[in-house]
């Protein structure tokens, strides 16, 4: 049977369809313009003098990402974890339905379920050698089982680690092969740099090869993560992302004046505050780890703090600079050079010392056996000193576990600190050395909330130091007592020896 169609009305609707959808398009057709009949946007630049100088500026990150960008490179670090597949296991082990548990301790073919799974995070480095020396972050290689260093034209090597110095979070690693014309960094000067000084970040953040940010030095001497590294950080708004950890921050000459180490963020990307270890500082590490095989920092013996407005107020301080001498160690180079618990540091190898973390990167630099000149305050009179640098090493370092004893009830005074004499029965209980001297803190009153909220009892309080008055010796309770009574509302400095250290603490009682 032959089936006929009839395409009439079909055609007829498309047309119609057709014609409804070309009706606002046939109404625009009417309104188009000839070419070149229209003039778009204004006949002149917004900006028209200074134009050498605009052009100057507008080439400065072009030339410095030129430049800077062959010497920077991408690390890869392997790491490998060991994990035991077990397809059959679908209980706890002490629930298996299985008699037999093939992923079990006493079975011998267990080590054959054992796969490696190989991660790789990539990080960023710096060529400082032609010859492939490579400047980056410890963090970045730690733990790494093999490294891979990819080049800016894409090239890709092995790398072995030369040294990793955690304290800095400084590390060296070393291309495999020999080199001899690498591109190789300029290393600048970071004591140079000034707060608002333009910068750039150039690494590999979330794995985009040679990104480049700009930004400036936001502040100078930051000290941000664990108080046991060594740190000194540059700050800056250069936007640092992950991956840009051991990329080099540059100045606008194209010099080195930093390796980016880490960011500050609640997000985990960028947020406006990045941080690079200062270029000199992770210079000398690098120098140390090539040529020693370890890194040598400098000790002069000596435990310090900060000092507050109420310590300064209390030592009678005019100058705003400078760190508080709480210990000195027997026969170490301060004590062989002159200097005493209390005496204020502000001046060392000619460099000013404002802040204790100024003052522990400084020493940390030195080399051992150098003789350094130090100038410090004391009972408000100038003095210097010559010291001979040691090297540090933890044989050095002041045991710093401190005990805390229960408390026992003694008379509330206005310090709000109890104290009693130290007697055979009070020696033997908070087993304090027969030869030390001073009141030992048995309560301290729980509504303090300023320094004194640091004591602690089985503390012994040495010394105090009024505001406008000498320094005097604490050794029995009576003396105590005639220091509070005298005290009233002016600043005062306390020292307190706990364990085998001593340190300070200023507080002032407010007038009620």
């Amino acid at each position: 049977m032959r089936i006929q169609f009839n395409f009439f009305p079909l055609a007829l609707s498309y047309i119609i369809i057709l014609t409804l959808i070309n009706i606002p398009f046939c109404k625009h057709v009417e309104s188009l313009q000839q070419r070149k009949s229209l003039t778009f946007g204004a006949a002149q630049r917004p900006v028209k003098n200074n134009l050498d100088i605009i052009e100057g500026f507008k080439n400065i990150f072009v030339e410095v990402a030129n430049a800077v960008t062959p010497s920077a490179v991408a690390v890869v670090p392997v790491k490998v974890d060991t994990t035991t597949q077990n397809p059959y296991q679908l209980y706890d082990n002490n629930d298996s339905p299985f008699d037999f548990n093939p992923y079990s301790d006493n079975n011998p073919k267990s080590d054959q379920n054992k796969n490696e799974k190989r991660s790789e995070v990539l990080g960023s480095g710096v060529i400082v050698s032609s010859d492939g020396y490579i400047l980056t972050n410890n963090h970045v290689i730690e733990g790494a089982t093999e490294i891979t260093v990819q080049l800016w034209n894409g090239n890709i090597y092995g790398a072995s680690l030369v040294g990793t110095d955690s304290l800095s979070d400084v590390a060296v690693i070393k291309m495999d092969g020999d080199f001899s014309n690498l591109p190789a960094a300029y290393l600048g000067n970071s004591d140079s740099l000034k707060r608002g000084d333009w910068v750039a970040a150039i690494g590999n953040p979330f794995n985009f090869l040679s990104s480049v940010t700009q930004g400036i030095v936001s502040a100078l001497e930051r000290q941000v993560a664990d108080i046991a590294m060594y740190q000194n950080f540059i700050q800056t708004d250069a936007a640092i992302n992950p991956g840009n950890s051991g990329g080099a921050l540059v100045n606008i000459y194209g010099e080195v004046v930093g390796i980016n180490t880490m960011i500050y963020s609640q997000t985990g990307g960028f947020m406006g505050i990045g941080f690079a270890i200062p270029i000199n500082m992770a210079k000398r590490v690098m120098e140390d780890l090539i040529y020693e095989g370890r890194v040598c920092r400098g000790w002069i013996g000596i435990s310090i703090q900060d000092l507050t407005p109420v310590a300064r107020k209390a030592l009678d301080l005019k100058t705003t600079d400078g760190v508080l001498v709480c210990d000195v160690f027997e026969n170490e180079p301060a004590d062989n050079a002159g200097i005493k618990r209390g005496d204020v540091i502000v001046e060392i190898n000619g460099q000013q010392i404002v802040t204790g973390n100024d003052l522990r990167n400084r020493v940390a630099l030195f080399r051992p056996d150098s003789s350094i000149p130090v100038t410090f305050l004391r009972e408000g009179k100038t003095c210097q000193a010559i010291l001979k640098v040691l090297e540090r090493n933890n044989n050095l370092l002041p045991d710093q576990k401190f005990k805390q004893s229960p408390a026992f009830s003694d008379a509330d005074n206005i310090t709000g600190i109890s104290v009693s004499d130290l007697n055979t029965e009070i020696r033997k209980r908070y087993n304090v050395f027969s030869g030390t001297k001073g009141v030992i803190v048995t309560a301290i009153d729980a509504s303090i909330t300023d320094e004194r909220a640091a004591i602690l009892p089985g503390d012994i309080i040495i010394s105090v130091k009024i505001q406008n008055k000498k320094t005097r010796s604490i050794t029995c309770l009576k003396e105590f007592s005639k220091f509070a009574k005298e005290l009233g509302s002016k600043p005062v400095l306390m020292l307190i020896q706990r364990g085998n250290c001593t340190f300070f603490i200023p507080f002032e009682i407010k007038k009620q």
